[in-house]
């Protein structure tokens, strides 16, 4: 399907993300899927009791080899032309996880992604220091705990808004997606995820693009096998430059 790469950026300025429909093959995803079972398994196995994303809510670290790598999700032309537009030459990806809420998750807190540039002003309006990228792995239904967004709220004062928010003056849209659709979005734009009222878990693929001058730590990213890096393109090579590479894989 054909992107207009300009109406995406737009539309991500104005109201803080953008769905590109269809966009990453549904075989690649679908694999990505099942392998991500025998991970799933294998986390909850030891950490079932302590969710790290609200109850029965799971961010897991990925590792980054096939079939969970595919070069369509990291050596994709339109999402570079987006990341490059808003965020300049040289964005490098600082992670690379799921996000999952299995049956009985609840509402998480209204919050964004992204704590402050400067704690002296912390309203200041400025452009992002990143970009999340989603993609599902099921479909997500009503009833699989979509993720809720407050849409134009990434440059408003937070702690008023969120207030905004809880007393219904600024809605909360879900965001109804299929596999293959990828999500690119302000992290600072305010959301929660919702219940997963099914047996099916609903996980979605996390990760994130910087700027060249902004850096988090990260504890939780798996190096990349020397294998894998070495069949990279020179764009891949480039914006995962700062993950550790394991020279025994």
């Amino acid at each position: 399907m054909a992107i207009d790469t300009s109406a995406c950026v737009q539309q991500i300025r104005d109201i803080g993300y953008c769905i590109l429909r269809g966009h990453f093959p549904v075989e690649a995803v679908e694999a990505f899927h099942g392998a991500f079972g025998p991970i799933a398994d294998e986390y909850l196995s030891e950490n079932a009791e302590q969710p790290n994303r609200g109850p029965n809510r799971h961010y897991i670290a990925l590792p980054l080899r096939p079939p969970l790598y595919h070069p369509s999700f990291f050596d994709n032309d339109d999402v570079h032309a987006i990341v490059t537009e808003i965020l300049g030459e040289g964005a490098y990806i600082d992670q690379f996880a799921s996000d999952t809420p299995f049956k009985d998750s609840v509402h998480q807190e209204i919050h964004s992604d992204l704590g402050l540039l400067f704690d002296e002003e912390p309203d200041l309006s400025h452009p992002p220091a990143l970009l999340a990228m989603n993609w599902p792995l099921v479909d997500v239904t009503p009833e699989r705990g979509p993720f809720q967004v407050a849409e134009a709220t990434h440059r408003l004062p937070k702690a008023e808004t969120i207030e905004r928010i809880k007393v219904g003056d600024v809605p909360l849209k879900p965001l109804l997606m299929d596999v293959g659709d990828v999500l690119i979005r302000d992290p600072r734009c305010l959301h929660r995820g919702s219940p997963n009222v099914t047996d099916t878990p609903r996980p979605v693929a996390v990760t994130s693009f910087m700027r060249t001058w902004y850096t988090r730590e990260r504890v939780d990213a798996h190096p990349i096998p020397r294998s894998v890096f070495d069949n990279f393109s020179d764009r891949e090579r480039q914006v995962f430059r700062r993950f550790v590479i394991d020279e025994s894989k």
